[in-house]
């Protein structure tokens, strides 16, 4: 075999190892330019009231509107469209930003979870709240446990009672404290549903590593 056959085999080979931590950083990058871009971004007193204003109609109607809701990695967020007409949000744009400190993540969140979203960045799922904040929300945010290229949830198995993570949102920061965690089924939602009085978010991602039969969650109540 020639030498330079040799070497044209070794760099292909070597092209194909490397591709995913490359594409991974790259992603990485792209991520870190889109949350520094949302969080630059300064907005008037009127449009933060505006924003709050929709969002609490909003999670009112989902309060007292309960329809259950729906597995994104089964059968898509189809009813996403409604929220974001609610909230006049469109496609492509981040609604929030996402950081998990212990983890060293800082991912943007959209308003639902289709597939094209959940290969963006952390999708809210439709049927939870919108984080603003506030009794009677809890906000469930849904993300991919880990991606070829993107890292995403694929470490939120590590996160312990105690352990903070944060919401940055057009109106402010939330803070969340971990109460704990719990795997589920796809059919089993109680441990979704709003909590009478409580403020909570918690974190939603396939289980265990590499299959999609069970959901893992990481429950978090909001503290000042």
């Amino acid at each position: 075999m020639k030498k330079s056959t040799i070497i044209m085999i070794f760099l292909i080979g070597l092209s194909i190892f490397m591709y995913p931590h490359i594409a991974q950083f790259s992603n990485s990058e792209l991520q870190k330019s889109q949350v520094s871009d949302f969080k630059r971004t300064e907005r008037s007193h009127e449009e933060i009231q505006d924003i709050i204003i929709k969002a609490i109609k909003c999670n009112e109607n989902i309060y007292y509107d309960r329809k259950g809701f729906r597995d994104p990695f089964i059968d898509g967020d189809v009813k996403s469209q409604k929220l974001k007409e609610c909230m006049e949000i469109y496609d492509g744009n981040i609604f929030a930003v996402i950081e998990i400190p212990k983890l060293n993540l800082n991912i943007p969140i959209f308003l639902g979870a289709t597939d094209e979203i959940l290969s963006e960045g952390i999708g809210q799922i439709k049927g939870s709240s919108i984080p603003i904040g506030g009794k009677n929300t809890h906000t469930i945010l849904s993300g991919h446990r880990g991606m070829g290229t993107k890292e995403m949830f694929r470490n939120i198995d590590k996160l312990q009672v105690g352990d903070k993570f944060y919401i940055h949102g057009k109106t402010g920061i939330l803070k969340y404290r971990v109460i704990g965690q719990n795997v589920i089924y796809p059919d089993q939602t109680s441990a979704l549903e709003i909590q009478e009085g409580k403020d909570m978010a918690t974190l939603f991602t396939c289980h265990p590593y590499r299959h999609n039969y069970q959901r893992l969650l990481i429950h978090g109540e909001r503290f000042e």
